[in-house]
């Protein structure tokens, strides 16, 4: 049996059990990328920016590069999720973001004919360990690589984000290489992890010959 992605054909921004939108240049979110770029967790296991508060400058900033991505999500989930309408008493109407995705071209203008781009994603704090980080990706590796036309994604993350790496190796993609010891954190040395899946890995991992 094959597990083509939207046999239909159509491009639909929902998977199982979450829904994607555009990111917007509003109030709420910027409020809502501005908390997500001050989350400790992220600040320690998605960057390696100096960790420290960032004001709101830094969420314009980041809204404006997801804008002039290749693709540039707010993951939600839908206002008629178990856990939205426990959470908010029955009353949410709207979607409820949980966090970002993107994925961007690796290499200067010129090169997009390479079809090379690199994903990130970033989940709020009480919607990690819940499989929508896994969801999410694997959304969008049908979307780059169905719709778009990529013959590869890439994807990183520290040695000491043990979830992260188990996330990734369990969703395909083979690990490439190292950064040796290129991170610092708690007065030791760590190496940036790299990840990589190529057109037709995806391919077999879908069943599609």
């Amino acid at each position: 049996m094959t597990l083509i992605p939207n046999p239909d054909g159509l491009l639909h921004f929902t998977s199982e059990r979450l829904l994607y939108r555009a990111a917007e240049n509003t109030d709420s979110d910027k409020e809502f990328i501005q908390r997500l770029l001050n989350d400790p967790t992220i600040q320690t296991m998605s960057t390696g920016r100096l960790k420290g508060p960032l004001f709101q400058k830094y969420a314009e900033d980041f809204i404006k590069s997801m804008q002039d991505s290749l693709l540039g999500l707010i993951i939600c989930l839908p206002p008629s999720s178990e856990m939205v309408s426990s959470s908010a008493g029955g009353k949410e109407q709207n979607p409820v973001p949980i966090g970002h995705l993107g994925i961007f071209y690796t290499q200067p203008p010129g090169r997009e004919h390479h079809r090379c781009a690199m994903l990130g994603i970033s989940l709020a704090d009480g919607f990690r360990g819940k499989g929508y980080g896994g969801e999410a990706i694997n959304w969008a590796l049908d979307w780059a690589f169905q719709h778009v036309g990529l013959h590869r994604i890439s994807i990183c993350a520290f040695s000491f984000n043990f979830n992260a790496l188990k996330l990734y190796k369990n969703l395909g993609f083979v690990e490439e290489g190292r950064e040796r010891e290129a991170l610092y954190h708690l007065r030791t040395w760590h190496d940036l992890v790299m990840f990589g899946m190529l057109e037709h890995e995806w391919e077999a991992l879908r069943g599609i010959k």
